[in-house]
């Protein structure tokens, strides 16, 4: 499963940039927009025939398999607090000194963990409440996170904003994302730890979009 969501992950991914960049009006940069939108097309189809590819019948046979399997011997036991488990994925990320790029992905990365769990405790208030919070964090760092690919394919075709007016334009949208996101997240743990000490977006360092979406 793990193989398979992640080459359906990276399909999603340039379907998202693909928009993106639809709805981005750049008429100085008509161009590079023009080419960039066939890069990541060209891009798209190579990962959809690998997805296809990937999904062959036997994977299938055996994939559904396992599900079976799988869904037989999950067991939930009945102490187990889905909730404060949610909670403490997210306050488990190591973000004593001023929040950069890389911390902010790992909360992206334990947000969603966290949303599942807090998905499986149910239909009670508490729970839809934090499934709802965690939901808005996630959507928050997730926008961010898709504007930061989409620039670093730009950069990767163009450079830097010296030799592109495209790339200037993404790397401004992509720092005002990054700022959103941050504030989500300040605003989403302050709901989970009131009296948690709450990491500030570290301004004096720039954002350097390649190295963050190769982290990703």
């Amino acid at each position: 499963m793990a193989k398979l969501r992640k080459k359906a992950g990276k399909l999603r991914d340039l379907d998202v940039q693909l928009d993106l960049l639809r709805n981005l009006k750049s008429p100085q940069a008509a161009g590079h927009k023009a080419q960039l939108q066939t890069f990541l097309s060209a891009e798209r189809v190579k990962r959809e025939k690998k997805l296809q590819k990937a999904f062959d019948k036997e994977t299938v046979t055996e994939l559904r398999k396992r599900l079976k399997r799988a869904e037989h011997n999950v067991e939930i036991p009945e102490n187990a607090e889905p909730l404060a488990a949610a909670q403490k994925l997210v306050t488990q990320v190591q973000s004593d000194g001023p929040m950069t790029e890389e911390i902010l992905h790992q909360y992206r990365i334990a947000g969603k963990r966290a949303r599942y769990l807090a998905e499986l405790a149910g239909n009670s208030a508490d729970a839809q409440t934090l499934a709802s919070q965690l939901k808005t964090m996630q959507d928050g760092i997730g926008d961010w996170h898709d504007w930061l690919q989409l620039t670093a394919h730009a950069e990767k075709l163009f450079g830097s904003v010296h030799d592109s007016s495209l790339v200037a334009q993404l790397r401004n949208v992509t720092r005002a994302k990054y700022r959103e996101a941050v504030r989500v997240l300040n605003q989403t743990k302050s709901a989970l730890i009131p009296k948690a000490k709450v990491p500030v977006p570290d301004r004096r360092r720039p954002v350097n979009t390649v190295a963050a979406a190769a982290i990703a």
